[in-house]
């Protein structure tokens, strides 16, 4: 299926940025919480969560267009 593959190899992508970034990522975008309940759980500023997201999203286009993943999928997935 090709939405499992995109999603396998988008998941490749994530696990190669720091820890950090991938856990900050994660609860934000897969796991859908806001700026705010991620600051709180990670005991870090909205700011920072945002400029971390901000950055996962940079690398993520940039990678993909890279690898040839549907990039529109993948705005689909994440910006929505």
């Amino acid at each position: 299926n090709d939405y499992e593959t995109v999603m396998h190899q988008i998941d490749g992508l994530i696990s190669q940025m720091p820890p950090r970034k991938q856990e900050i990522f994660r609860k934000s975008k897969i796991e859908g919480k806001s700026s705010k309940e991620v600051a709180r759980e990670l005991n870090i500023s909205v700011g920072t969560v945002d400029n971390q997201v901000s950055e996962a999203l940079h690398f993520l286009r940039e990678r993909l267009k890279k690898e040839d993943i549907p990039v529109l999928l993948f705005f689909m997935l994440f910006l929505s």
